[in-house]
């Protein structure tokens, strides 16, 4: 069995950096394209499809944005600093979100789950004075427990059926709160 190679995040993927069309444009908002921030990532939601606000095709050309495959891992880097999604259409983003594009190397589910899991350790490595944030530099140099890529899907895998379990027993749970209730 080999081991596990501790690789920094940005030998296994390319790290992207998004920004904010000007606000006061109206020419570059309410087009056809996905722009997501760092407020639609929530702990609900493991693939975004759709995002709230769209750019125009000039806001891409003149803000020099670009374009994220589907697959991407979506990583917040302030406000707050760790919340993490994946693409499921092509889209751009803003300045507070770091956009990993995986490599062959690394499945973007498993890198999903490891970047879940560390919080914490995100947090910790925010910079700065008014609020803190992770730069592209920071996540770059991210260690990552590099497995053989079939362990990292059946790892994916696992921590997906764990998660949808949890969300069946949350449900449940619910609804028994509403039947105790309902009763008295």
């Amino acid at each position: 069995m080999s081991k596990w190679q501790l690789i920094p995040l940005g030998e296994l993927t390319t790290v992207v950096s998004g920004s904010t069309p000007k606000t006061t444009i109206a020419e570059y908002w309410n087009g056809e394209n996905n722009w997501v921030t760092p407020a639609e990532l929530d702990d609900t939601v493991i693939v975004i499809n759709e995002t709230k606000r769209k750019i125009t095709d000039k806001a891409i050309i003149d803000t020099g944005l670009k374009r994220l495959p589907i697959g991407t891992v979506l990583l917040s880097s302030r406000a707050p600093i760790g919340k993490v999604a994946i693409t499921g259409a092509e889209m751009y983003c803003n300045q507070g979100i770091k956009s990993l594009v995986c490599s062959e190397r690394i499945y973007n589910k498993y890198l999903y789950w490891f970047l879940k899991g560390k919080t914490d350790l995100l947090n910790s490595l925010g910079r700065g004075a008014t609020f803190k944030e992770i730069s592209k530099t920071i996540v770059e140099n991210i260690l990552v427990p590099l497995s053989p890529i079939e362990i990292q899907y059946h790892i994916a895998e696992t921590l997906d059926t764990t998660a949808e379990l949890l969300t069946l027993r949350k449900q449940q749970l619910a609804e028994l709160g509403n039947l105790i209730k309902s009763t008295f």
